[in-house]
């Protein structure tokens, strides 16, 4: 992959993203509100259970920091696609690799900011200690966090260019469901038996499991740490030939021009 192609585009998105009022909304509007409500939750929960609010708080910065290191990559592709740029930026001889890198670097770079902002907030107006306390253990969770997400991401980028523009609502609609099957709120043993062999391979599972055992424990177990990153690395690993596949594919029967 070459940097300067690389660079040029993450230099565009950001542009993109500054001026962006809809971009500004969805990036900190909607996670700095999550934080204000559930941070008000977790104070009043205090009175009949600490932890209670605290994991509930603790999950829900995840969970909108898990939606922006996916979605912000697969929207900056959409709004492509919608402003009829795609055509132009692929003739100028960027790779689908270089393209797609590109737009998961702006992604990650919005998303750990935001997540900052979220942890800073939770930490100094709702007095969640854990994170001071336990800030290795929450960097891992990000971490594994992240991963998923580009992993993610890449699915949904192949998703959208092998079906059509019209199945662009993937692009914020599909992380629902993977938390959803990622048991944010309860841990394994007490899903029903269905949803726990489906758990086992959500990319989010272990990163939820992580967050209640800081809150109630104060420690993560090593073997979920392995688990999650093994899992997240898996996704990887499996989208990246499956993007490539697809968008050659979209190549020669004509797709990626009627997407463009």
């Amino acid at each position: 992959m070459r940097l300067y192609k690389i660079k040029s585009l993450v230099k565009r998105d950001m542009t993109i993203l500054k001026k962006s009022k809809v971009r500004f909304i969805e990036s900190f509007y909607f996670p700095i509100t999550t934080v204000l409500i559930w941070g008000l939750f977790s104070i009043y929960s205090k009175t009949f259970s600490l932890e209670a609010g605290m994991l509930v708080l603790a999950v829900n910065i995840l969970w909108s920091f898990a939606y922006l290191a996916q979605s912000v990559t697969n929207v900056l592709i959409m709004e492509d696609v919608w402003s009829d740029s795609f055509k132009q930026v692929i003739l100028t001889g960027v790779t689908q690799f270089e393209y797609l890198f590109a737009r998961i670097l702006v992604s990650i770079i919005n998303s750990i900011v935001v997540l900052a902002i979220m942890l800073g907030m939770a930490y100094w107006l709702f007095d969640m200690s854990i994170i001071a306390t336990n800030l290795a253990e929450i960097l891992t969770l990000s971490a594994i966090t992240i991963i998923g997400s580009v992993g993610l991401s890449v699915i949904i980028s192949a998703m959208i260019i092998g079906l059509g523009r019209e199945y662009a609502f993937l692009s914020w609609s599909a992380i629902q469901l993977f938390v959803f099957f990622s048991l944010p709120f309860i841990p394994l043993a007490a899903a029903p038996e269905a949803l726990r062999y489906i758990a086992q391979v959500m990319p989010y599972t272990g990163v939820f499991e992580g967050a209640r055992a800081i809150v109630t424990t104060g420690s993560l177990s090593p073997a979920s740490v392995y688990t999650g990153f093994a899992i997240a690395i898996a996704y990887i690993l499996i989208s990246l030939p499956i993007y490539w596949k697809i968008f050659e594919r979209a190549r020669k029967n004509g797709n990626l021009v009627r997407l463009a």
